[in-house]
């Protein structure tokens, strides 16, 4: 039996739809596309949750399966991330202002430190950031994008994550 790919959600914001008799290419304004097939249960979901993040330039969660192949489309959610703390070895506890859930950081994510970096600096100067998050244990999977703005993560000194905030109207 063939083992299913590991892949993670991210969060991207469609550019442009293009549409054929086997389903859809979607192309991202991060540089990326994906094909989403005619034949996935969910297509008409994905399709019009792609056709709203184009024309609102919102971001949506997208994980791709193998090749360009986009197995899932995710509704993102915005929010301010008012705390972040460490919940035990494996996990951190998130709260955001306008969610009464508990959302969780799993350490083993393979952009636990950027995302980590992220929510501190949004928690330190009050921005909303765009996020997704994986039910039903609301772990998130991927945080950025804050409403007219962009947070990003880089390498600074020494290696460490160091984050900068950047003007990106219209997202």
């Amino acid at each position: 039996m063939a083992e299913a790919l590991t892949t993670f959600t991210k969060l991207l914001v469609v550019q442009e739809i293009q549409e054929d008799a086997s389903g859809a290419i979607l192309r991202f304004q991060q540089g990326c596309q994906g094909r989403l097939s005619l034949g996935n249960a969910n297509y008409a979901a994905h399709l019009r949750l792609a056709r709203r993040s184009q024309e609102r330039q919102h971001p949506v969660g997208v994980r791709f399966g193998e090749g360009h192949a986009i197995a899932e489309l995710i509704r993102a959610d915005n929010d301010v991330p008012t705390q972040l703390w460490e919940e035990d070895a494996d996990r951190a506890r998130v709260l955001f202002q306008g969610h009464d859930a508990v959302f969780r950081l799993k350490r083993d994510h393979p952009e636990s430190a950027r995302i980590r970096t992220l929510l501190s600096e949004a928690i330190r100067q009050k921005a909303r950031v765009w996020f997704i998050a994986q039910k039903p244990d609301l772990a998130l999977a991927d945080v950025g994008f804050p409403i007219g703005g962009e947070i990003s993560a880089s390498n600074g000194e020494e290696g460490k994550p160091s984050v900068t905030a950047t003007d990106q109207a219209g997202v």
